[in-house]
């Protein structure tokens, strides 16, 4: 829902007329846009293009709305009371996964609608292109048709602003180069209904199309199609992070509530003009903020449609002179709200671990963090322990990271405490309500603290030091875990006794889980996540398999191989699984990362990120062997241990390490078919005569895939055969050979 009207950012550029007007003024003037008689015209054969969406309005009317600033920044088409009126939207995604996409929404891969209505809303030159078309023909202007559809259309623009009021302003304030602006168009298509387009230029993925759907539980969410980066564009550049030396003060009240003050140094973008723009969760309002010691205005519009969803939201600085790009400014924000809640069993859970601060994309600093809470309770967040102290009733923590981080968290309880000490401080914390419960369970922390510092020595020894010298474990209500820099949500459920735990919770899998495999996992992430750190949405599955992949591998140190094929098992027969006549894994690549959540629902985003994602390393691991496997995760740790990392950033990486005598050098072909691409095939290998035909099905036309066939040499030695197949029978020259392992490769065994 939220990508639906979030699409609007950037609607008008910062040409308001008057002197510096404050977010609220601006505000009040755009509820009052309405189509512009003066500006309605009876129209034929004109297009609009951006990136790979082509518009052609061949008749109808058009009517812009009413200036804002002196500028038109939305249009209304219609072929209302036009005879022969029509329009059409091509709309062509350039990679086959987003065309999968696309047809499983619009029933068609490439968009090819017409319309007969449509709201357009711009900051870019759409209305001096689509003005020059009209003023090249004869101009039939239509005031008239104004005053007929605006008491249709009026009501629609308004509803719709209203939706994006922050963001709407952010656009009007800020300095965006025109040619560099926004379109976005809500379309009433003829065959496949109400649907939304966006092009911004500047983004990572310029492109994207959906429509807003109403759930089954009658709460309405955006759902998206497909998003891409056009042909023609030029490589996408991410802006550096302008934040640093976050102090960050918050007391947390006896009702859980919370006030704090986030002081911050900020660096400007040149686009930013008279506004610094920052995420912070729904729940927290911004009482007040200061530029350079001077006070701002804060415009932070709740919006009613949004309220409860959990997601953060824009809040602007509004500045009443124009902020110098790349002057370094103080910052000073005050906000409070509640982000924490008491469970039924007594313990505490914070809801918004992600956007409990004022935050700007990309971030990397230095945090200082400063909590008051009451002394009955314990506090533990990413840094370094400096001091806890109790003062008045008060307890007091103040903690500071060593190194610049990505984010920060915090987590808080009525905890015991144990603590181990070695190459790192490990402090673990367990719930004293469930350690009432279970006697047990105080052995299970001080084993739980013995059990991170030996993954901690392990990865260590495997790859790098961390840079952060204490790790902190703490319990998190539910089945899921969650690693901050130098802070780790671990599931309650790990630190019970398997007999005290939920009877579905009591199988072979779950043991593995819940004991085996999220601590590790958690503990990975230090390194993956937090050193090293996706780019993009579609490179989120790389941290979450890198880190699931490691705690496979610390799994097979401490339990076996054979642990860790079943687990391996489990992955594909979870992938393979059919829910409505489809399997779960063909859902998405595991590079559409959090839009899974979104099209498929929460099973098959957890299947395919996290479990295929740790078979599309496992069989790199395959093809690698254990020591360039090894150099590999370190040259990432060294190579973007300052930068984030992109799947081609990746590809590139592991390519450095494939064996010479292997196909497909580059991983290109891989990383089409595994990363990029979906399908498991049932694979059936048979010789008939002098033959060998090596049958793939399951799977699409164009699956293709290099296979290593286990052979023999003539002198009986085992080897590696690499046979490139595709869907359907092919042959190959394999005599005596046998599929790979199904423990090594990601298929299953036809009938």
């Amino acid at each position: 829902m939220i990508r639906a009207f979030g699409c609007l950012l950037a609607l008008v550029p910062a040409l308001y007329a008057a002197q510096n007007p404050s977010g609220a003024e601006i505000a009040a003037s755009v509820e009052q846009m309405s189509l512009d008689p003066q500006q309605t015209y009876r129209v034929r054969e004109l297009n609009i293009a951006r990136g790979d969406i082509k518009i052609y309005l061949s008749e109808g009317v058009l009517s812009f709305v009413t200036p804002v600033g002196g500028r038109s920044v939305a249009a209304v088409f219609t072929t209302q009371g036009v005879e022969a009126g029509d329009a059409e939207i091509l709309v062509l995604p350039p990679q086959r996964s987003e065309r999968a996409s696309l047809a499983a929404f619009a029933k068609t891969p490439n968009l090819d609608e017409h319309f007969s209505t449509a709201i357009f809303l711009f900051s870019d030159e759409t209305a001096k292109e689509l003005l020059a078309q009209i003023n090249e023909r004869p101009v039939h202007k239509s005031a008239e048709t104004a005053g007929e559809i605006g008491s249709i259309f009026n009501p629609v623009l308004r509803s719709v602003t209203s939706q994006i009021e922050v963001r709407l302003v952010q656009t009007l304030l800020d300095n965006h180069d025109p040619a560099q602006g926004f379109f976005y168009g809500l379309i009433a298509g003829r065959e496949a209904g109400t649907f939304d387009v966006m092009y911004e230029p500047t983004d990572f993925e310029p492109v994207s199309m959906g429509r807003v759907a109403t759930l089954n539980d009658g709460q309405q969410k955006f759902q998206l199609w497909t998003s891409f980066r056009p042909r023609r564009a030029p490589p996408f550049v991410r802006a550096p992070s302008g934040l640093s030396d976050y102090q960050i003060d918050t007391a947390i009240r006896p009702d859980l509530s919370l006030s704090a003050t986030a002081r911050l140094s900020v660096i400007p973008k040149k686009e930013d003009g008279r506004i610094l723009p920052f995420d912070l969760s729904e729940r927290l309002g911004v009482r007040s903020a200061t530029i350079d010691g001077k006070p701002v205005e804060v415009f932070q519009h709740a919006s009613v449609r949004f309220s409860d969803l959990k997601t953060s939201g824009t809040f602007l600085l509004v500045s009443d002179v124009p902020l110098t790009p790349g002057r370094q400014y103080s910052v000073e924000i005050r906000y409070e709200g509640s982000v924490i809640h008491q469970t039924g069993e007594g313990s505490y859970f914070v809801d918004e671990r992600n956007a409990w601060y004022p935050y700007r994309s990309p971030m990397l600093t230095n945090f200082d963090l400063t909590f008051r809470c009451p002394n009955r309770l314990r506090l533990v967040s990413t840094g370094e322990l400096i001091s806890d102290q109790i003062e008045g009733g008060v307890r007091i923590v103040h903690r500071r990271t060593r190194v610049p981080e990505p984010l920060a968290g915090f987590n808080l309880g009525d905890y015991d405490f144990a603590e181990e000490h070695g190459q790192y401080r490990v402090e673990c914390y367990a719930n004293k309500a469930r350690i009432a419960v279970s006697n047990e369970l105080d052995e299970g922390l001080e084993e739980i603290s013995k059990d991170t510092g030996r993954i901690l020595d392990y990865y260590t020894r495997l790859w790098s030091p961390l840079p952060i010298r204490s790790v902190a474990v703490s319990p998190v209500p539910g089945y899921f875990g969650q690693g901050f820099p130098g802070l780790i949500y671990l599931s309650s459920i790990s630190y019970m006794r398997r007999e005290d735990r939920p009877p579905q919770l009591r199988t072979p899998r779950m043991d593995t889980f819940f004991s085996g495999l999220l601590l590790p996992h958690e503990v990975a992430h230090q390194w993956w996540g937090n050193i090293v750190t996706a780019a993009d949405y579609r490179t989120g599955w790389l941290v979450e398999a890198m880190a699931n992949y490691s705690a496979l591998q610390f799994l097979e140190k401490t339990e076996g191989t054979a642990t860790v094929n079943a687990a391996l098992e489990g992955y594909r027969d979870d992938l393979i699984h059919e829910e409505n006549g489809k399997t779960v894994e063909s859902a998405g690549p595991v590079d559409f990362g959090q839009r899974l959540v979104d099209t498929a629902g929460t099973p098959a985003w957890h299947a395919i990120i996290y479990e295929k994602g740790t078979w599309v390393l496992h069989m790199l691991h395959q093809r690698l062997g254990d020591e360039n496997f090894r150099k590999m995760e370190e040259r990432m740790l060294q190579e973007y241990a300052s930068k984030p990392i992109s799947n081609e950033d990746f590809r590139k990486v592991a390519s450095n390490f494939v064996p010479a005598e292997q196909p497909d050098g580059t991983l290109g072909l891989f990383f089409d078919t595994w990363v990029y691409g979906t399908g498991i095939p049932k694979m059936r290998l048979k010789t008939a005569g002098k033959n060998t035909e090596l049958d793939l099905s399951g799977v699409d036309e164009d699956f293709t895939a290099d296979v290593p066939l286990t052979c023999k040499s003539k002198e009986g030695r085992q080897q590696t055969r690499w046979v490139r197949v595709s869907n359907g029978s092919n042959t190959v020259e394999a005599n005596g050979c046998e599929l790979p392992s199904s423990h090594a490769f990601l298929y299953y065994p036809a009938p």
